[in-house]
């Protein structure tokens, strides 16, 4: 089983994906200087108490800053249409507290998500939902892979909710793939997979499993895909469904 070298860096490992406050660091994000950290996923798609150890990358200040509106949006956004559309579910505390203390954003989601005979219909904006999910497959690709290649016009974005995916479809998306390369040595996922070895043949496969990061609120998976690059697969309350592929230029 061979090695994928981290394409794209120059700095050394860790650079763009760990935060060292003692450390010179470089936004995962623009690449700028990083003075702050960022976490992965952020705290927005997680409710209290939080994890420990919550996975941080470094980040400048103004990425930093510049997501949380849209993070704000897609995370309300989801959170009542699942309670729109699942009997039973309830909203989150803080999905209530954040559109009580915003009123725009509370209103631009009533006229998004509305029952109309019957049926829930509803309207995401695309272009908040696309970029945080971008923002948050970037956190994670670099934070497991240490990779920074994010060359925007080598990226496929999908997504879709629970109750449009086919079971075939979900299976498919839960399937814990293969991976006949392995990161970097240095990068966090260089250690972290499960490892199957025939011990005739000596050949050996890598499985990247889940990552639950909160039971119902968040989980991902990171691994190389087919074209060599690398792949993220997020799931967020159980309800969106999402695959980023950052493919190799």
């Amino acid at each position: 089983m061979g090695q994928i070298k981290r394409p794209g860096s120059t700095d050394g490992i860790g650079y763009y994906t760990a935060w060292e406050k003692s450390s010179e660091n470089g936004c995962i994000y623009c690449g700028k200087p990083a003075f702050t950290r960022e976490h992965v996923p952020s705290k927005a798609f997680l409710t209290k108490p939080y994890p420990q150890d919550l996975a941080t990358v470094p980040a400048c200040f103004e990425c930093n800053n510049g997501f949380s509106s849209d993070e704000k949006y897609v995370s309300c956004f989801l959170d009542i249409l699942k309670e729109s559309v699942y009997q039973g579910y309830t909203r989150r505390a803080d999905t209530s507290k954040r559109l009580s203390d915003d009123i725009n954003l509370s209103n631009l989601i009533a006229e998004q998500i509305k029952p109309i005979d019957g049926k829930v219909k509803f309207v995401v904006d695309e272009n908040k939902l696309r970029r945080i999910l971008l923002k948050l497959a970037q956190g994670h690709a670099g934070y497991e892979f240490d990779h920074i290649n994010f060359d925007n016009s080598n990226i496929t974005i999908w997504y879709e909710f629970a109750f449009n995916l086919s079971l075939d479809i979900e299976q498919e998306f839960e399937e814990i793939p293969e991976m006949a390369f392995m990161p970097e040595v240095g990068s966090r996922s260089c250690v972290t997979p499960f490892i199957l070895q025939n011990v005739e043949t000596g050949e050996a496969l890598a499985f990247m499993l889940w990552n639950e990061v909160q039971e119902d609120q968040y989980r991902y998976q990171v691994f190389y895909n087919e074209a060599g690059g690398v792949s993220v697969k997020i799931v967020i309350y159980e309800l969106l469904y999402a695959r980023i592929d950052f493919g190799l230029s």
